[in-house]
Order: structure tokens, then sequence, then C-alpha cells
């Protein structure tokens, strides 16, 4: 019988004792510990307030206003790696040394408040940390719970945050304004609010928030409509601010107040967080032995036949007791129905009828003693007389039998025969001879002697009958005999064979039963259990603060824009902006506004002047088409800036901030799902205008299909996904596969709407860009947008490329991030100041630096967006070194890292502010950039065209020196001049790539064989993130279902790394057979150039390369989890035993197989594909140096032949060295 909670604290300190020595004796000592630490709580009297979240959200800032003074460190990377309780008392803190198999029983340390921040880093060192300190809101029994961020980049912290939960009475989990709808938070909220304790929602820095953008109604409706998604249960949600105070929508103040009002509700509150906490831990109990048992189950219910095999056990067993009761008997029993039905057959058969009784009469009349026929010649004509009767009593006899027994008899038999399968032609063959004797001897031995009488007849002709009848019965029978012989070997092969099923029914008969029986034992120990759980009515309506008070336009407009004002006197504070600089070298910055176009348009203009110079001269022709086409690339040359990073690192903001306008909608919710190129339109109609290019059918399809199999949906089809989509639920769901889950509620939601749109271009304005852009139900089906939009950034030729996040569904598609990655001229990676580096960016980066490796040129610029939110210098470059620290751990060196705030830089140019834009830091990153893109990029364009002008002036200088040649020297250098083209013609027919293909051959194979090394490598790295103990955990539902869900993120994530790898195998493949292009066209250039005095053939510029499209990879259906389930007991044997080792040792041999077998599906594609781009590069460039060589001799011809006096090819030489030196 339950037990109800009286408040009498004995009661529950025995209730709570009970629990733990159940599952103590049930050898849960986890649970055991849980539950002791309630002992111990409920024995404190103490009301624990916890405050969870996001790292950097700012729960330790929260807790630090809270208790009044600084207790625990804070900042914007991660400081609390443990579980951290505040108490009133003296100023003191208890730190507890995590136990280890060395160091069982480690004593707690005692240490100073002012030593506490180191110890809060080392996570891993200590198990837990106790602080003491003069805070008088907690001194009536209240405990502040400090616990490590939930999204920080070290699984521990969320770890440890769940092994306290425990301990929890209410729960605050606090999010940063920008990161609300984040996945990790949906879910971690969700977990929250599935122990049943009081939840409140904290969402912090709420001064971000900007009334201009989105309402803040609007901004509480989503994040009430998300919560509400994904079932969170909660009570209130609070907005805060620390940074300003008197923020219209700031509830700080409220925080304290219901603080205190929980405290005063401490006994009744406590109380229910004991048995929610009891309820809980006995579930993940039952879970877990569950848990235990199920491969037991799983094959006791296999050997049994299944759930439904076990409910017709009983009577399957009995239909073959039956069975084999009817063939055990069915031989004898034939036997004696055949024999009645034979009998019945013979008793019925006509076979005397009166014709044939006269007959027999007239027989027996002849047999009388003194029987004569006729008065003359009576002895011969007796005899005669006699044998005719006895001839015709014969044939009717026979006939009689023929027509009347015999039909019946083999119909009989036949019936019978066939009616058992027994039925063959060779016993229709002695059916056939079945007949019985009716000759005349039979008639004949029939009568007796004596008894020859007048009524004697009848009684003769019952004798002939049964003489007959006896004689086909024992005919019949013999066959009978034979065909029930046959029945009998059946009958026992039968019973054989009902034998052998009936023990595999009993051996189903004795799984089933031992199922049944843990079934009701597993029963009987959660009832057992349950039954010592209390019940408690859950409190009365918890307190809520106040809510926030809307303010008038006016204020609220003004908060709006002074905020800013604010933030940048803050972080101006200090030498803010003079002082920043980022940590990189990098040149002296130079003017931003147009300095690339203006280069490179006056670097077009000389090539133009020097093409008008040189456009009189025949000779020149071809130099002069070659220099306008210089030119126009010059001028319409465009540069590509693609910008990378997580959700809601600030990339449209910053857009934005380049931009100088607020083109990009800005949400503190994911907006950017697909690509956004925004570039200068071709005419001012386009101005403001976009293209929407909807994703094809069929890309749409790849899409869905992928997200569903990822999901473990199957596939989804043609007609009705919408349904499975509807009844698709966020439980159980790996945190990787939430950005999938978000992507399909988007297409189910919109697909009514975006249907008819699919594998169009559209044509939009501005505000309805900005729709396809932020509004996911419409961008899920969006390929790609281009932006036209004139201003000073894009009319210097910049093309901005905004891509959606790292941590995107979008971030399947490797080979788009790829093309970006290695055409871009410059990438810019952001990430957001409160979260420097956030798990979505690791792969991204791995892949960065290995492009990064195979590029000429340093092209790529991280920013650490909202560099404002920074209290102080110090705390800034703490931020930026814990960036660079994250990039150098994933490969990226020496990278030019630049802190600055994009919204105020937006607002600086939107208002003129000079105090807001030195405050935003985003001068130091644009002058950078700018003497990039000017001066380092657009001069290795304008170099080219300037080595051009010196090759041009060293031709005209030497046809200067052919025109002062006499007639015969002329006429004898033009031959020498025909003999040596001869030879340059030779030269450049030699050129062959004999050893090409055997070395990209043998790359290629090196290459992909370090491919299948790494990915073998990390396969312990991918196993612990894709089977993590924060996922994959008691209390989490199903957990084979979330066993599937983590090996089908393995699997995702072994697909990821893997595309990643081979794109950037076709890079250095690229670069090799570049090199080697290179390297043959440079010794044909030598070769050439020292055959002719005066030929200045240069190496052609080189074309771009393709990459080739490389088959898709597709892992997910090599690998059926439920196959490698049994590898899985439970979380703590799976984790802290062998249970992960094991697994990955099962599957190791399996994922190098697949892997193997993907990689060689590439190989031939790849060696191929760059063995021939090499042959057609080296034709191109052979044909480009013959251009060379020819357009130089004609022009010696020309000058050797033509009028020109050598002052006009001097005069024209010095001309063109002008037009170089203004380039100087």
């Amino acid at each position: 019988m339950m037990q109800t909670i009286t408040g009498n604290a004995r009661e529950e300190m025995n209730t709570i004792e009970q629990l733990r020595n159940f599952l103590r004796t049930a050898g849960d000592e986890g649970g055991a510990k849980a539950v002791a630490d309630l002992l111990e709580k409920a024995d404190a009297e103490e009301l624990t307030i916890a405050f969870c979240g996001h790292f950097s959200a700012g729960k330790s800032s929260l807790i630090n206003s809270l208790c009044g003074k600084t207790v625990l460190p804070s900042g914007p990377v991660p400081t609390s790696a443990n579980v951290v309780s505040i108490r009133y008392g003296r100023s003191r803190a208890l730190i507890h040394p995590a136990k280890t198999s060395e160091n069982p029983e480690s004593e707690a340390l005692e240490t100073s408040l002012s030593e506490l921040a180191e110890y809060c880093k080392n996570g891993g060192a200590y198990e837990s940390i106790q602080v003491w300190e003069d805070v008088p809101m907690l001194a009536g029994g209240g405990v502040l719970l400090d616990t490590p961020g939930v999204d920080s980049t070290d699984h521990g912290h969320a770890l440890a945050t769940h092994s306290a939960l425990h301990w929890a009475d209410i729960v605050f989990y606090v999010m940063d304004y920008n990161h609300v709808q984040s996945e990790n938070n949906l879910s971690f909220a969700k977990s929250l609010s599935d122990w049943g304790k009081p939840l409140y929602l904290i969402i912090n820095q709420i001064d971000k928030h900007r009334e201009r953008e989105l309402s803040f109604t609007h901004y509480r409706s989503e994040v009430e409509a998300s919560f509400h998604a994904w079932q969170v249960n909660y009570t209130d949600i609070l907005f805060t601010s620390l940074k300003e105070q008197n923020h219209p929508w700031n509830q700080w103040e409220e925080l304290p107040l219901l603080i205190k009002a929980l405290l005063e509700r401490k006994i009744e509150l406590l109380s229910y967080s004991l048995v929610s906490s009891m309820r809980h831990l006995a579930d993940q109990h039952v879970e877990a032995v569950q848990a235990a048992e199920e491969e037991e189950l799983t094959t006791l219910l296999e050997e049994a036949g299944g759930e439904e095999a076990i409910s017709r056990l009983d009577m399957e067993l009995d239909v073959l007791q039956q069975e084999d009761k009817h063939w055990n008997m069915l031989a004898e029993h034939e036997h004696k129905r055949l024999r009645q039905e034979l009998d019945h057959v013979l008793e019925h058969a006509h076979l005397t009828p009166a014709e044939l009784r006269e007959a027999a009469g007239e027989y027996l009349e002849s047999r009388k003693p003194g029987f004569k026929a006729g008065l003359w010649f009576a002895s011969g004509k007796t005899e005669r007389e006699k044998e005719n009767r006895l001839e015709r009593l014969t044939g009717m006899l026979a006939d009689q039998v023929e027509g009347q027994l015999l039909p019946h008899v083999r119909e009989l038999l036949r019936s019978w025969g066939d009616g058992h399968g027994l039925w063959s032609a060779a016993l229709e063959q002695e059916l056939d001879e079945i007949r019985p004797v009716t000759d005349r001897r039979l008639i004949e031995q029939t009568v007796k002697e004596t008894a020859l009488s007048p009524g004697y007849t009848l009684n003769y002709c019952k004798d002939l009958r049964s003489a007959v009848t006896a004689d086909c019965r024992r005919k019949a029978l013999a066959l009978a005999d034979r065909m029930l012989a046959q029945l009998a070997a059946q009958a026992e092969a039968r019973r054989a064979a009902l034998a052998s099923a009936r023990t595999e029914l009993l051996a189903q008969a004795d799984a089933a039963g031992r199922y049944r029986a843990r079934l009701s034992a597993s029963a009987a120990h959660a009832t057992a259990l349950r039954s010592l759980l209390p019940q408690a009515a859950a409190p009365d309506a918890l307190p809520r603060p106040a809510a926030p008070a809307p303010a008038p336009a006016a204020e609220s407009t003004a908060a709006a824009s002074a905020a800013p004002a604010d933030a940048a006197h803050t972080a101006a504070a200090g030498a803010h902006a003079a002082a920043a600089q980022p940590l990189a070298s990098t040149v002296a910055a130079q003017p931003a506004a147009g300095g690339r176009r203006t280069r490179l348009d006056a670097a077009a203009s000389r090539l133009e002047a020097a093409a008008a110079l040189l456009s009189p001269y025949p000779a020149m022709q071809a130099a002069v088409r070659d220099l306008l086409a210089r030119a126009a690339a010059l001028e319409g040359g465009r540069f590509t800036l693609a910008l990378f990073g997580a959700f809601s690192a600030g990339k449209s903001s910053f857009a934005n901030a380049l931009l100088g306008e607020a083109v990009l909608p800005v949400s503190p919710h994911p907006t950017t799902a697909a690509i956004n190129r925004i570039m200068a339109p071709a005419s001012k109609e386009r101005h403001a205008t976009a293209d929407v290019h909807m994703k094809s059918v069929d890309a749409l399809r790849e899409d869905l299909k992928y997200s569903f199999r990822l999901l473990g949906l199957g596939a989804p089809g043609a007609e009705g996904w919408q349904d499975a989509v509807h009844a698709l639920s966020p439980e159980g769901i790996h945190p990787a596969g939430r950005p999938h889950y978000s992507f399909l509620k988007a297409a189910a939601a919109g697909w009514e709407e975006a249907e008819g749109l699919l594998g169009q271009q559209l044509q939009v304005n501005l505000e309805q860009y900005r729709d396809f852009v932020a509004s996911e139900h419409k961008s899920c089906f969006v390929e790609h947008i281009d932006l036209y939009y004139d201003c000073a950034l894009t009319r210097q030729g910049i093309v901005l490329v905004d891509t959606p996040g790292a941590d995107s569904v979008n971030a399947r598609h490797t080979g788009v991030t790829f093309n970006y990655m290695k055409h871009a001229d410059a990438l810019v990676f952001v990430t957001y100041y409160n979260h420097a580096f956030t798990q979505g960016d690791r792969q991204f980066l791995n892949q960065l630096g290995r492009v990064k490796e195979t590029l000429a040129l340093d092209q790529t610029f991280f920013i650490v967006n909202a560099a404002d939110l920074a209290s102080s210098e110090e705390e800034l470059q703490s931020v930026t070194q814990h960036v660079q620290e994250q990039l150098h751990a994933n490969g990226i060196r020496k990278p030019r890292i630049y802190p600055l705030s994009s919204m105020l830089a937006l607002e600086a140019a939107e208002q003129g502010e000079a105090s807001l834009r030195a405050a935003s830091r985003f001068d130091v990153f644009e002058d950078d950039f700018s003497a990039f893109a000017a001066e380092e990029l657009a001069g290795l364009s304008i170099a080219s065209a300037m080595q051009e002008l010196g090759r041009l002036r060293s031709r005209i200088v030497q046809h200067a020196a052919d025109a002062r040649y006499s007639v015969e020297e002329r006429e004898g250098r033009l031959e020498r001049l025909t003999h040596i083209r001869e030879g340059l013609e030779q030269t450049l027919l030699s050129l062959s790539d004999s050893s090409g293909a055997t070395v990209l051959s043998g790359e290629t194979d090196e290459l992909l064989f370090h491919v299948r090394q790494r990915l073998a490598y990390r396969t312990g790295e991918f196993m612990a993130e894709a089977f993590h103990p924060s996922v994959l955990r008691e209390g989490v539902g199903d957990l084979r279902s979330v066993f599937a869900s983590c090996g089908r993120e393995l699997m995702r994530l072994i697909e990821l790394e893997l595309s990643q790898e081979l794109l950037a195998t076709t890079l250095r493949l690229e670069k090799t057979g570049q090199s080697l292009v290179r390297k043959a066209i440079q010794r044909c250039v030598e070769d050439m150039n020292h055959q002719l005095e005066g030929l200045d053939c240069t190496m052609p510029e080189p074309r771009e390369w393709a990459v080739p499209e490389l088959i898709e990879i597709s892992l997910q259906e090599s690998v059926h989890w439920k196959e490698y389930w049994n590898s899985f007991k439970n979380p703590k044997l799976f984790f802290e035993g062998s249970g992960r080792a094991v697994l990955q040792t099962r599957l190791e041999l399996v994922l190098r197989e697949r892997i193997g077998e993907a990689v060689e599906q590439q190989r031939e594609r790849m060696s191929s594909f760059y063995i021939t781009l090499v042959q057609e590069e080296q034709t191109w460039q052979t044909a480009q140096l013959r251009e060379q060589m020819l357009e130089t001799i004609r022009g010696m011809e020309h000058a050797l032949t033509g009028g020109e006096q050598p002052q006009v090819w001097e005069e024209l030489a010095s001309r063109i060295a002008a037009l170089e030196k203004s380039a100087i």
C-alpha cells in the first residue's frame, strides 16, 4: 500500500532509507548512492535551487549577483567544470577530489574563495565543490547549485550536470538571448522537464534585444512555441540582464523575490522534490534493470518464437496432441471403416434378381434325379438341356456381378485410396483384377444335393450370393490391406514429425515459461520498488515573476537605440578601441573605401592605353587583343568573400556591417538556411531584388531521404511522408539529429505552399527575400539565393556569400562548403563571443585546416563577434586566446583573429557615430581585409598585368634593334628565324607527359591509403562522440531506440569525415597534377627562350581545375544496429565497464571494410579524372606557348621586313615604360 508524506521528517527518512536499502540489495550502487544523497538532503532540510544551461549563458554571474558578491568565477569561456553548491556560513570552500582506484578515500580539501577559480576549471580532478559565504538570502536553509555548461566542448560538463539533478528541488535553466532555440537547449530543457520538478526558464542578456529587428512579443511567442513543440513543461520564463538594469524587459529584480518566495515554501517544495527524485531514481533503476535483462529476455523471446507464438503455444500443443492421436488410430479406424463400407456394398448388391432365380430354379430342376428332356432320344436331349441351363445361370450370375457388384466395390476402394493419397496406376491395375469366381464350378459346388426340393431355389440363390460376395470381400480386403499398410507407414512418419514438432514446441514452451517468469519477476521487482514510494500532491500554484511591463513606444525606441551607445561607452573604456589588435602578423592597415576597385580599374586603364598605342602596328595585333582581354578581366573581376560559422554566431549581422546597411534579416533564432550571395546589380532596376532558386523535386527528395534515414524512419513515401513527420517526436533523437527533426517539421509545414514552386527561379523584392531567408518553412525548400544590392562593398566587385550554420542540416552538403573554401577569394569564420567555440564548428575547421595547407595565400579571417559584451580588456583577451587555442587544436596554425562588434559597426554606419565605430573594433578587421583584397590578392593580378607590359616593352626594344640591321643582315636573320621556328615547333611537339599517369596513380593510392588509416584511427573518437553518456543514459526512454540513434550518428560522422577527406584528397591531387604540368611547361619555356634570342615566352596562366563529381557516400544501411544491441547491458557497464570498447572492437572490422569499399569506389574515378586533366591542361598550355612563340616571331619578321624606322619602335617602348612606371 502506498505511503503518504505527512511532513513528518522521520517518516521521510525511513522511506528514503528503505529505498536505498532496496537499491543496494538489488546491486544498484549508483542509484543507492543517489538515494543516500537524498537522505543527506532530507536530514539537512535544505531547499536546493539549481542553475543549469549553456556554458557562458551567465549562470555564475547570475548566482554572484544573487549572492551580492563574487563567489564563483565567471566569464564568457567555460569556467565551471564542477557542480558547485553555495550555502550560508563562514566564508570557505570544500573541494571533494574525484575517487579513483588508486585513491578511493581522498579527503576533502578546504580552501579560500580566492583560490576557487582554478579548482572550478579542473572538473576531472574533483567530484564536487561546496562553498559557504555570508549570503543572507540562504540563511533559512537555501542552497544555490551552479552546474557546468551543457554545450561546451567538454562532454563531461553535461554529465556532471545530469549526475547532480537529484540534488535540485527547483531548476532554473539559463540561456543566452541569441541561443534559446539551439537544439542542445531544447533537448536538455526537455530532460529537466521529465524530472517533474518545478522548472523556470531564464533568458539572459535580454539587453541584446532590438525591437526594430523583432518585436519582443513576437520573440517571446516564438520561444514559447519552440518549448511547447518539444513538450517542455515549465512554470514561467524570466528575461534578465545584469548589464542594463533599466532595460524595459528586464525582470532581474523579480528573480531574488521569486527565490525568496520559493524558499518560504521550503518544507512543501522539499517534500515534493524528494518524492520526485525518488520516483525518478526508481524509474531509472527499473529502466536499468530492464535494460540489463533485455538481452536475455530477447533471447528467450526468440527461443519462444515471439509474443504472438507464445500466445498460441497451448493451442498448438493441444492441436499436436489431437493430431498424434488421430494418426495413431488412423490405420485401425480406417480398416474398420473400410470393412464396414465394403460389407455395406456387398450386402446391398442386387445379385439375384427374379430372372436369375428363375434360371437357378430351372438349373436345380435339371439336377433332380429322373430329369428328362423330351420323349424321343431323351438321353441326349437331357444332357444338352442340363448344360444349357448351367451355362445360362453362369452367364447371368457373371453379368450381375459385373453390373451390380464390382463397380461399387471398385469405386469404394478407389475413392478410399484416393482420399488418403495412396492411389496409383499400379493399384488401378490391381483393381481391375478383383473379380469373384462366378464359373460353372461355383454354380455346381454350391448345390446341396440332399436339399433339392421345390422350395430350395431361394436358399440356393442365397448360398450362391454368399459365395460370390465372400470371394469378392476377400480379394477386395487383400488390396485394402496393402493400402492400409502404406497408410500405417505414413501415419508413423507423420507421428515422428509431430513428435519432433512437439519437442520444439515444448522447448518454446519452456523458454516462454522462463520469459514469463522473468517478466513477472521484473514486474514484481518494479511493483515492490514502487510500493516503497510515497505519494505527494503537486505543490499549489508556484510563484511567478511579475510580467515585464511593456514600455511606452517612445521609451522602447529610446531603449533600443540608447542601449548600443551605453555598450559603446562600456566597450570604449580602458583603451578598448585603441589597444585592439588581431592575434596575427598583418600588414599595416590601408584605407578601405574603394581601394581594391580603384587599383584594378587603374591597372585596366593602363592596359587599355598600351593597347591603344600598339593598335596601329600589324606586328602587335595579337598583343593588343591580349591586353584588352586582360583589361576586361580586371574591370569585371569579382572578389568572393564567404562567411561561415555556427548558427546564431552573427554571420548575417557581420554581413550587414560589411554592407553598411541592415540588408540581411537578423534574429536571435536561426535564419540563414540556404546559400545567400549578395552582389552588385547589373542594372538600377535590379537593385534590392533577388533571384530565389528553389530546390528541384529530386534534390528535395534526397534531403528528405537523408533526414528520414538518419532519424531511423526508413524511406519517405512519394505521398504521405508528411504524416510520418507529424507523428515524429523529439524524444529518443540524438542531439546531432535534431536539426534534421527541425528540417522535416519545417518541410511538412511548408509543403503545401512550396510544392508547386519546386525547380523554379523566383524574382522577389527585398521583403520577400527576407522572408525566404528567415522563415524556415520556406527556406528549407531553397537551393540558393542571389541578392542584388548596390552599395560601396558590392561596387568594388565583392560578392558576399552568407552560408548556413556549420551545425545546420545543410552541413551534409560537404561539396558546397568545400567549393567555397577552395574557390572563394577570402573566407571569414564567425564565432560568437559568449560561445566562443561550439561543437558544430569542429568538423568545419578540420576541413578548413586541410584546405588551407594547399592554398598559396592565407585568406582566412576569424571573427569573434559581439565583443562589446566584454566587461574588460582582460576578459576580451582571455576569450580571444581561448579561440586561438581551440583553432590550434583543430589544425589551424597562425590564425588571424579579430574580436569586434558587428552590431555596433552597423549602428555606427547608420548613425554616423565615430565613438560607436571605434568601440566596434571593426576598422581593425576592415583595414586588414582591404589590404588583403586590394594589395595582396588584387596585387597579384595587377603585377601579372604589369609583367605583361614589361614583356611587350622588351619585344618592342628587340624590334627596334632588328630595324637597324642592313638588308643583307635582315635577309640572313629571316632565314635563321625560319630554321629556328622549325626547331621550336619540334620542341613543342616533343613535349609529352610520359610519367604523369604513373605519378598520379601512385599518388592517388598513397593518399587514399592515408585516408583509410586516419578514418580507422579516429573511429574511437567518433564512437565517443556518438555513443556518449550524456545521450545514452537512464531516463531517456527506450534505450534500444537511443542506442540505434547513436549508431546512426556514428555513421553520419564517418560519412561526413570521409566525404571531407576525399574532397581534401582532390585538392592534393590537383596540386600534384598542376605541379607536373608546371614543371613540364617550365622546362619547355626555358628551352625555347634559349633557342631564340629575344624570344621571351612566359608560363601561361593556368586554368581553374574542376573538382571530380564523387560518388555519394552512404553507410547508414551497412550496419544493422539491432545486431549489436547485445553489447549494451546498461549505461554504467557500457561506459564505465568494457561495453563501449567491446562494441568498438566488434565494429572496427566492419567499418574498416565499409570505409575501404567506399574509398575504392572513388579511387579509379579520382585517378583517371586527374590524369585526363593533366593531359588536357598540358595540351592547352602548350598551345598557349605556341601562340606566344608565333606572335613573337611574326613581330620579328615584320620588324625585319616592315617600313617602321628604329625611332618609331624606340618611342613606343618609351611610352610603354612610362605606363609601367605609373603603376609604381
